[in-house]
């Protein structure tokens, strides 16, 4: 099942202080090159949050050619990728927070956080942070919430975050 970022928009919980990035933030263990992860992209691109899939394969490219197409709707998360930080249009950091959520802030990223740095994708715009490419969607009374470790076995699912181009429809 896929859920666009306009529709899974409560999945996160953002702050709306200033717009610039540092390059100082903490990031996991680089990625092993071997997964052929870009930290940089140009443009633009929407997000849409999948289940996990085990049928999901890993390829060593860095071109960027499988990425999905998806409609642009009002409210849609838009997120740049600049070596590692990934930012949303407000230019917000994207960061895993002390409680292991996903959220924007900032920048800076929200006092405490555990990364804010070290995002890279693959060529089918699977979202890796480090060598990691699962997180967790927790539902928490009628929305979710995405985190980097599962804080509820019954409460939560493994999912993918996907980078994908946006166009008007």
């Amino acid at each position: 099942m896929k859920l666009s970022f306009c529709t899974a928009a409560a999945t996160l919980f953002f702050s709306t202080m200033g717009v610039m990035a540092d390059s100082t933030y903490t990031a996991p263990d680089p990625a092993d090159s071997s997964l052929g992860l870009l930290t940089s992209l140009d443009g633009t691109y929407g997000v849409v949050i999948e289940d996990y899939s085990e049928s999901y394969y890993r390829k060593a490219k860095r071109d960027f050619s499988n990425v999905e197409t998806h409609c642009s709707s009002a409210g849609a998360l838009e997120v740049t990728l600049d070596d590692g930080v990934l930012t949303d249009a407000a230019g917000r950091i994207g960061s895993i927070v002390s409680n292991n959520q996903f959220q924007f802030d900032g920048p800076p990223p929200q006092s405490g956080y555990i990364y804010a740095a070290g995002w890279g994708v693959d060529d089918d715009g699977i979202l890796y942070l480090g060598e990691n490419d699962d997180f967790y969607k927790c539902f928490s009374g009628n929305f979710y919430n995405l985190y980097y470790e599962s804080i509820d076995d019954e409460a939560c699912s493994t999912v993918q975050i996907k980078l994908v181009n946006l166009t008007d429809c």
